[in-house]
């Protein structure tokens, strides 16, 4: 059993594939972004920030803070699951080894915006960031979120990390996830 790290751009399925990889197996589950939060309102001289759209420079931050703790991660016996809406594969490779750690990122490549936003508002609840938002201000977070998932899908394909493309039907993307 290896530890895991899953990343990918926002409302892609991460949340949804660590619960599926925790079902038969015990992991710690560690949700990133929470920290990502916290180290952008209590610590602003990392330039680690939580915006919507992964920023490479923040991507780079996290990815070295996580390196230390990925370390100590290496060499414990219980398993974790780290997941982050904050990271870029080309930040995390450099810190991941693959003999220890299962790798995927998650994204929606391959579906025109307004699709993906029919999606998202069928199974919004207020406690999602995308409810606060307008149609309008969500199409073109979506539009951003979409190239970007297509820039991850081929640094995916570079570094030989599983890329799970979520555009169409996230569950059965993931049902198919050992």
């Amino acid at each position: 059993m290896k530890n895991i790290f899953i990343a990918g751009v926002a409302r892609s399925g991460k949340s949804t594939l660590a619960k599926k990889l925790k079902e038969d197996k015990e992991y710690n589950h560690i949700p990133l972004d929470y920290f990502t939060s916290s180290l952008k309102h209590n610590f602003p001289q990392t330039n680690i920030v939580s915006n919507v759209v992964i920023n490479e420079e923040s991507s780079k931050n996290l990815s070295l803070l996580l390196s230390r703790v990925i370390e100590i991660m290496n060499n414990q016996e219980e398993k974790f699951i780290i997941d982050s809406a904050h990271i870029l594969p080309q930040d995390i490779i450099k810190y991941l080894d693959k003999d220890k750690w299962d790798i995927y990122f998650v994204g929606y490549p391959n579906i025109p915006a307004e699709e993906k936003l029919a999606i998202i508002r069928k199974y919004d609840s207020e406690f999602d960031w995308t409810f606060k938002k307008s149609d309008e201000e969500l199409l073109d977070i979506l539009e951003q979120l979409i190239h970007l998932s297509k820039k991850i899908e081929e640094e995916c394909k570079r570094y030989g990390i599983t890329f799970i493309d979520t555009s169409n039907d996230i569950s059965a993307a993931i049902k198919n996830i050992k």
